[in-house]
């Protein structure tokens, strides 16, 4: 009888599955690459992933099978000033600065034009309708057409219109989401946040040339009340959807959703440092075998 119930409760166990959630910030999300170069050398490989704006292009980009060092020489070659202001399409301030359009183009050469049926590894991107004003997960179709929307920032790069949805940034209602990669079948989630300290985005938007001398005191005041908004948004997400380890690297004051992708390196390094402290109790959770018996009531933190 005790041989029968041990050999029942070995087949109700199995490693815990992983899920990494990876946060928007513009050039911030570039120290997720450090983050995931910490996690493969230690042998660490997600079995889901889900990514808000930048964080969803990196999470993107190792789901379709590049590799870290591969990522980090995409970001160092476009970070170069001439090659940034290649994927800056102007238009008139009607839906948004930027179309997009050369964004698209790139997001399609570097994954060659898959689908999220191609991906090695199961990837949900964040957006939000305006029509609704729901989030909406993006899982099927063009991964390329995704990461458009899921980088969308209002104001900034025109919404995507699609299936009657007008697409755009997730990270106005889930900027890391830890929730989206559990429902996806993640036992246990790391969640990196690289947005938690408070930015003047908008402020240095309001003064580039020619704005500053037409609406640029109105971009700085509705930027600066959506930020308020949407930092209340995410603290509340956070506490309602709390990933078991927690890595927030300490970035830059001056890096922004517009300014610092020439520090490729930097924020790297600083994602990097953020992850070595919570490898050992991962790598420990990660290679032990939870008994399905009793899982459910707690949870790390």
């Amino acid at each position: 009888m005790n041989n029968f119930l041990s050999r029942m409760k070995r087949g109700l166990q199995r490693e815990p599955r992983f899920g990494l959630a990876l946060s928007g910030g513009g050039a911030r999300g570039l120290a997720h690459i450090g983050v995931l170069k910490v996690l493969e050398e230690a042998g660490i490989q997600p079995d889901y992933l889900a990514g808000t704006s930048m964080g969803g292009v990196i999470a993107a980009a190792y789901a379709a099978g590049l590799k870290p060092d591969e990522i980090e020489q995409i970001a160092t070659d476009t970070s170069r000033t001439r090659n940034l202001l290649r994927l800056a399409d102007f238009s008139l301030p009607q839906q948004g600065i930027f179309r997009g359009e050369r964004l698209l183009a790139f997001f399609s050469q570097h994954l060659n034009g898959c689908n999220f049926a191609d991906l090695s590894v199961p990837l949900s991107l964040i957006a939000v309708d305006l029509n609704t004003g729901q989030e909406v997960r993006l899982q099927e179709g063009s991964v390329a057409q995704a990461l458009r929307a899921t980088v969308s920032i209002p104001g900034l790069l025109a919404p995507v219109v699609q299936d009657g949805m007008r697409l755009v940034d997730g990270g106005l209602l889930n900027n890391l989401p830890v929730d989206a990669v559990r429902q996806m079948g993640a036992d246990v989630v790391l969640g990196v946040d690289v947005d938690w300290q408070n930015d003047s985005v908008w402020q240095t938007l309001a003064h580039l040339k020619p704005l500053s001398g037409t609406i640029g005191g109105l971009i700085a005041t509705l930027g600066d009340s959506l930020d308020l908004l949407v930092r209340q948004q995410r603290a509340n997400k956070l506490r309602s959807a709390s990933p078991d380890f927690l890595v927030r690297p300490d970035i830059p004051a001056e890096v922004t959703i517009l300014t610092g992708y020439n520090r490729v390196a930097e924020l790297i390094t600083q994602g990097e440092v953020a992850t070595y402290p919570v490898l050992p109790v991962l790598d420990e959770v990660l290679q032990a075998h939870l008994d399905w018996f009793f899982k459910g009531s707690s949870r790390m933190i």
